[in-house]
């Protein structure tokens, strides 16, 4: 398509937008991939006793207006992010805008026993529904300080003006991904949300392996601007965290094991209130929520092998109560759902009101759409799990497989199919 076509195509669709977050119109991702080492990590700290251990998408199309202006695409906000799987080269994070727009990350690292990772970073756009993906910007060359033979922490967090590439190293860019340069909180940044104005990070001082260190919680201007030290924030000592941002002035913030315990705030930070999650989740949880009053986990046992008792509870008050809707235990109450002992949980995601998908380290995603009362697996491949899930709305949606196999849904994920794979 010519490039004045497209623009003519992103003025409609900008012009007529309008944002829908209460009825979870959003781009849920649900990314399974912080390196197969944290699952693995997490599960011997676990069993060795240690403890029970969007945002605003937009495509950059020039204004034939304008030699300086910029037109984003937009797409209301809410970001899921879990991540327990492998580390992985090619397309890593992907958002969609609609059906044919995306932005994403691809990354290749070398690794070396005997000199530190190097990676090279680009962001990449679709224009084809993911078919083909081109570079937006010049190629980001990073080494990464201690990282002999072993896969630095990436992630990457757009509201597609700003965006972040986090982890190990943090780089910004206020150009849609054309340009990049230095600009974190300091330290290993866990997790990192924007929403709105505002942009929440969560970094430690510390490598994952050492637990003498806790995390801080900061924030900054979407737009630019320093970084600043939410005090009040609770200061968690597990490494591997969630931070759920359902609106500009609330979050939930809970570690992936260990705490037991879910954090709340409704005042942009200025005050939290915690409440205890259920007991099966001081070994194992994921979080997702379409609102405060919304609030889903999944809690699961820590594993040697692949069966894994899982206890799925629902909060309607901010997590002050719950309630299991399905569990892997036999006798459960009439009501509450069966899920499956076999498959380790990489992550749960919701899509819209009692609209849930979980999936697993491997076999597909199973999917519930009456609250957990009942599931249906996804028509995808059974094998290798899912790295993300990517969903524009509660029926169009796309999953991405390791080596770049990308999925695609019009149906909620009744049925699915392949769009690329290298």
């Amino acid at each position: 398509m010519p490039d004045h076509d497209i623009a003519r195509l992103l003025d409609r669709a900008s012009a007529s937008y309008i944002p829908d977050p209460s009825k979870g119109l959003a781009n849920v991702r649900a990314r399974v991939a912080r390196r197969k080492r944290a699952r693995v990590l997490a599960l011997a700290v676990l069993l060795v006793g240690l403890v029970a251990a969007l945002v605003t998408v937009a495509i950059v199309v020039p204004d034939q207006n304008s030699a300086n202006a910029v037109r984003y695409l937009q797409i209301s906000p809410t970001a899921r992010v879990v991540d327990l799987s492998g580390p992985a080269n090619g397309l890593t994070d992907v958002y969609f805008a609609d059906s044919t727009h995306g932005l994403g990350l691809e990354q290749h690292c070398d690794l070396s026993p005997t000199t530190n990772t190097a990676c090279s970073l680009e962001i990449v756009r679709t224009s084809d529904g993911g078919r083909t993906w081109k570079p937006v910007g010049d190629t980001l060359h990073v080494t990464y300080p201690d990282s002999h033979a072993s896969y630095p922490f990436i992630d990457f967090a757009t509201n597609g003006k700003d965006g972040w590439i986090y982890g190990s190293k943090t780089f910004v860019t206020h150009d849609g991904g054309r340009t990049f340069e230095p600009g974190g909180p300091g330290g290993l940044v866990m997790d990192l949300s924007i929403v709105g104005n505002e942009t929440w990070a969560l970094s430690r001082p510390c490598p994952p392996g050492v637990f003498a260190c806790t995390s801080t919680l900061f924030s900054t201007a979407t737009g630019g601007g320093p970084w600043k030290v939410e005090q009040r924030a609770p200061k968690l000592e597990y490494p591997y965290l969630q931070l759920l941002r359902t609106s500009p002035k609330a979050a939930l913030l809970a570690a992936q094991s260990t705490d037991g315990t879910l954090s709340i705030t409704a005042d942009g930070g200025l005050s939290w209130e915690s409440h205890p999650l259920p007991a099966l989740c001081d070994q194992l949880q994921h979080l997702t929520a379409l609102n405060a009053h919304d609030v889903w986990v999944l809690c699961s046992a820590a594993t040697p092998n692949d069966s894994q008792t899982k206890e799925l509870y629902h909060s309607v008050d901010d997590g002050s109560t719950w309630i299991l809707v399905a569990t892997t235990s036999p006798g459960a109450a009439p009501g509450v759902g069966m899920l499956p002992t076999s498959g380790i949980v990489t992550l749960l995601t919701s899509v819209a009101p009692d609209r849930l998908l979980i999936a697993f380290d491997q076999g597909p995603p199973i999917a519930s759409t009456d609250g957990g009362r009942t599931w249906m697996p996804q028509g995808l491949p059974a094998s290798g799990g899912v790295e993300q899930l990517t969903f524009t709305d509660a029926q169009h949606g796309w999953a991405l497989f390791p080596n770049d196999a990308l999925y695609r849904t019009s149906d909620g994920g009744v049925h699915w199919s392949i769009v690329a794979s290298h």
